[in-house]
């Protein structure tokens, strides 16, 4: 794990964000721009520590259709107390969207490369573009958790990307962990993609 941190918070400091920072004060880009295009999601906050899976399901589908319960959703992602299987995601987001087909992009490695931000960020603009969002699974390591940095161990959590400003190069991210994790934490986050794509590393998203 301290290499995995160490080579994560190296790159981030080359994006000018430092593990001090805890991403509190440089994460958010600036929130008024023409540039922006955000879908018309309704946020909804975990109700448990357990349930970030099927709460991130539930933001994205907002985006097209009115969501089942998240009771439903974990049911359905055979979400335990463990988590959400990085599996399931996919045909429960296809099943419940209309000429949706998502699919998986596993990341290897312990830091995203330009070229994974810049997949990433072709494939959510263009999801955002044609209605729908895409979920992304963190594995955000030890005082890097965005606009917070309180977290004293690695946390593995599902958001889901529902907007993004051409301008600056930004995601906004739904983060349906709230006060369940922090009471300061904010709902939504402007984030670079490159933040989100090493956020992602280790683990994917579904697009």
């Amino acid at each position: 794990m301290t290499t995995i941190a160490a080579d994560r918070r190296t790159f981030l400091k080359t994006l000018g964000v430092t593990a001090a920072a805890g991403l509190a004060t440089l994460a958010v880009a600036p929130r008024a721009s023409a540039a922006q295009t955000v879908l018309p999601t309704t946020y909804q906050q975990q109700s448990n520590f357990f349930y970030c899976g099927p709460t991130a399901v539930a933001i994205a589908l907002s985006a097209k259709v009115q969501p089942p319960s998240l009771d439903t959703l974990a049911a359905e992602l055979a979400t335990t107390d463990n988590g959400t299987n990085f599996g399931a995601v996919s045909p429960v987001l296809t099943a419940r969207l209309p000429g949706a087909t998502y699919r998986d992009q596993w990341m290897e490695g312990t830091s995203a490369s330009q070229a994974d931000a810049d997949l990433l960020w072709k494939r959510a603009t263009t999801n955002v573009d044609d209605g729908f969002a895409t979920v992304c699974n963190w594995w955000v390591v030890a005082g890097e958790y965005p606009n917070w940095g309180g977290n004293t161990g690695d946390i593995f959590h599902f958001v889901t990307i529902d907007g993004y400003d051409a301008a600056n190069r930004t995601l906004r991210i739904a983060d349906p962990a709230g006060s369940t994790l922090s009471a300061s934490l904010p709902s939504h986050h402007w984030l670079s993609v490159e933040q989100v794509a090493t956020y992602c590393a280790g683990r994917g998203y579904f697009w």
